[in-house]
């Protein structure tokens, strides 16, 4: 959820991810060896209250809360936590 999402950003650094989530792309990445995170959107699971027809996301690289379209394409990734 948004929650989850927004709880791997830091803004507080450029890019806004937290290091352990972006420990770098490389050809032998594996799901087990390294975590790549490109600097765009984010989609989490939550709907916006508003409009179902939209979702929130984050922006990894400002840490910046938007929502758009369902429709659109932007990346996702898994998160969980016990927030």
């Amino acid at each position: 959820n948004i929650r989850e999402l927004e709880s791997i950003v830091d803004r507080g650094r450029w890019p806004a991810i937290d290091p352990a989530f972006n420990t770098g792309c490389v050809a032998a990445c594996t799901v087990t060896t390294c975590s790549c995170t490109f600097m765009d959107y984010y989609w989490s699971s939550t709907s916006f209250q508003d409009g179902p027809g939209n979702a929130w996301l984050v922006g990894v690289e400002d840490g910046d809360v938007n929502y758009a379209f369902k429709s659109n394409i932007y990346y996702v990734r898994a998160v969980r936590g016990g927030l």
